[in-house]
């Protein structure tokens, strides 16, 4: 008998409440970012809002390599 035959789809789970808010404000960030860029939203500004930092657009014709 495996591991995986031990526990059952429904078993629960001690966890703290920290770890839990944490759990779950982090998956929201994910789902957040993957609408954002399956709705092809500009990169700066998936990193502004993931970030939460306002970024200032670089002057035109300077190279970003």
């Amino acid at each position: 008998m495996g591991f995986m035959d031990a526990i059952s789809s429904e078993d629960r789970v001690e966890v703290k409440f920290s770890t839990f808010y944490t759990m779950m404000r982090e998956s929201v960030k994910a789902e957040l970012m993957m609408n954002a860029i399956n709705c092809e939203v500009p990169y700066l500004c998936i990193r502004e809002m993931m970030t939460g930092k306002k970024e200032t657009l670089p002057a035109e014709g300077v190279s970003h390599e």
